[in-house]
């Protein structure tokens, strides 16, 4: 029980974390930065994306807490956790680059990074649990359309 509880609180507070920082940043950049931006017509209005990452904080959370409670090999939970852990650092560093920063280059080199570490810790997640895997499927898809637009507001502010 004390177990599973832990395991609980340790993926709630990752994720928690990363989602306060990464709200931090985004917010300091919002109105000063991106307000100012060229921004591709496929864009979502500002009020989508809050509820999109509300909704993806929560499917990290479980699918870490699936991986967590399945895994037997230790070597194979060293993986996932350090996996795990790197994405939610990249997207704290992603949302630092592009938002606070104003780094449009560099933040897109890191969410094509992170696309490559979030592939690679589904991957892993897939020989752990197959239900952590397919709840981390919508946050691949929304970092890859997320690069698109880094990319894509590059160019448009070229």
């Amino acid at each position: 029980m004390f177990g599973k509880l832990s395991n609980i609180l340790y993926s709630f507070f990752l994720v928690l974390i990363t989602a306060l920082v990464a709200k931090y940043f985004t917010s300091q950049g919002m109105s000063a930065f991106y307000e100012t931006l060229d921004i591709p017509a496929t864009t979502p209005e500002n009020h989508y994306f809050s509820y999109a990452w509300r909704g993806l904080y929560f499917l990290l959370f479980i699918s870490f807490c699936l991986v967590l409670e399945s895994s037997k090999d230790k070597e194979q939970l060293l993986d996932a956790k350090l996996l795990f852990i790197c994405q939610l650092f990249m997207q704290i560093l992603w949302t630092f680059s592009f938002f606070y920063m104003e780094q449009l280059i560099a933040s897109a080199v890191v969410i094509i990074l992170l696309d490559i570490v979030v592939a690679l810790m589904m991957h892993t997640f897939f020989f752990i649990n197959k239900w952590a895997f397919a709840l981390t499927v919508p946050y691949l898809l929304w970092l890859l359309f997320a690069s698109y637009l880094n990319i894509a507001i590059i160019f448009l502010n070229a």
